[in-house]
């Protein structure tokens, strides 16, 4: 006996279910979560055809049981043994036509992911070249949400650029480079000395 054989259809409450447990069961929302590699599919079932196909079954029971919308989440990074590792999405995802889906879907990574991975991974080529900001001290920027401001600072750290800025209504703030969208703004000086 479990919860989902005491379901009734006038509960208007979240159940939560095992894959195995949903067989025959259907729902208006299906949220299925951990579609990443070592989880669904499971790690154990990488050597073995026939777990591999019942796991890909487990998915399209769980896929077959929303009614109106179904919602894929995979985690970017997962903790393991103590540790924040990336994960990679499940390969399950791949045989979902991407028309189907909205927002970030299948295997295409989120800018989130991609900084994350360029900021963590080492590469002695990039240790050896030394790339110089693109913002200077003193030039006029734009930012979408804080508007107007001067560049104070500007330093690359961990392969990206991380420029510390005066904004006439905001303060100051240190933003990344890669994911601040700043709009650089006419530079010319005022200064006719210059």
């Amino acid at each position: 006996m479990s919860d989902q054989d005491t379901l009734t259809e006038s509960q208007n409450a979240p159940t939560l279910l095992t894959l195995h447990a949903a067989k025959g069961l259907e729902f208006p929302v299906v949220i299925i979560v951990g579609l990443d590699e070592g989880l669904l599919p499971h790690q154990r079932s990488y050597d073995d055809p026939e777990e591999m196909a019942e796991e890909r079954r487990l998915f399209y029971v769980g896929i077959t049981r929303a009614r109106d919308r179904l919602i894929l989440v995979r985690a970017m990074r997962r903790r393991q043994s103590g540790t924040a590792m990336a994960s990679e999405p499940s390969r399950f995802l791949q045989a979902i036509p991407p028309a189907l889906g909205e927002g970030e879907f299948g295997f295409r990574r989120t800018r989130q992911e991609a900084v994350y991975d360029r900021q963590t991974r080492w590469d002695p080529r990039s240790a050896t070249a030394q790339r110089q900001p693109a913002f200077r001290t003193g030039m006029r920027i734009r930012h979408p949400a804080f508007g107007e401001g001067l560049v104070i600072e500007s330093k690359i750290e961990n392969d990206d650029e991380t420029v510390s800025i005066a904004f006439a209504g905001a303060g100051f703030k240190r933003l990344s480079a890669s994911l601040a969208r700043l709009e650089l703004l006419d530079n010319e000086t005022d200064d006719p000395a210059a």
